[in-house]
């Protein structure tokens, strides 16, 4: 009885097989491989800060700043006083989620939609927001100012707008199309910024705060 070579059959085998994966599969899986390869040397880069600026003491100047560079977050708080002490209350880098869980937060309210605000409500202190963001080889920043977050938020009113018409030129005051000024976004914001950081952190914001508000 004559025996068959298996092995050889066997291998053979197996080089085809390998060679109809690659046909079918092997275009999508060097495209996927690629793709993770590009992702993995793209930059990351994401910013945040929040600048307080007040006209009366005994605070002059709070700031929250924070950063995440590929994977590695750093942040800061500082607040000055009219006496002129200022503290400063660093987080080291470290490989933490923090920035990057607070940046997805703010920019799923809409941080990049919001727009600058004139001076209302009480306009005694001054925001301004900055984000910025380098991210699959695209970049982009923002930056808006506002006074009193909860009157834009809450109290801003509405906006009229008239538009002319030939044959009417005298509109109908009394059915102007109008739309909603107040955003509660500028709030929500703040609240972001002054609420982030793990409670050893704010712990230490919160001390500073009293420390230069107390300060005469």
């Amino acid at each position: 009885m004559r025996r068959i070579p298996f092995a050889p059959l066997i291998a053979l085998l197996a080089v085809v097989m390998a060679f109809i994966g690659f046909r079918f599969f092997g275009n999508d899986e060097s495209s996927r491989w690629l793709q993770v390869v590009k992702v993995k040397q793209s930059p990351s880069d994401i910013y945040a800060r929040l600048l307080i600026q007040y006209d009366k003491p005994p605070v002059y100047e709070e700031e929250y700043r924070m950063q995440d560079l590929d994977g590695i977050s750093s942040f800061a708080y500082r607040i000055r006083g009219f006496a002129g002490k200022q503290i400063t209350v660093t987080a080291p880098p470290e490989a933490l989620y923090d920035v990057s869980f607070f940046y997805e937060r703010i920019e799923q309210l809409g941080v990049w939609e919001l727009t600058d605000r004139p001076p209302r409500g009480d306009d005694s202190a001054h925001y301004t927001i900055y984000v910025k963001a380098v991210q699959d080889f695209k970049h982009g920043d923002r930056t808006i100012t506002f006074t009193d977050p909860h009157y834009w938020a809450t109290t801003a009113g509405r906006q009229y707008e008239i538009h002319l018409d030939k044959k009417k030129p005298t509109p109908d005051l009394l059915q102007l199309q109008s739309t909603e000024i107040a955003d509660p976004r500028f709030q929500q914001i703040v609240d972001e910024f002054r609420a982030f950081g793990p409670p050893e952190f704010r712990a230490h914001v919160q001390a500073a705060q009293r420390e230069i508000r107390t300060d005469h």
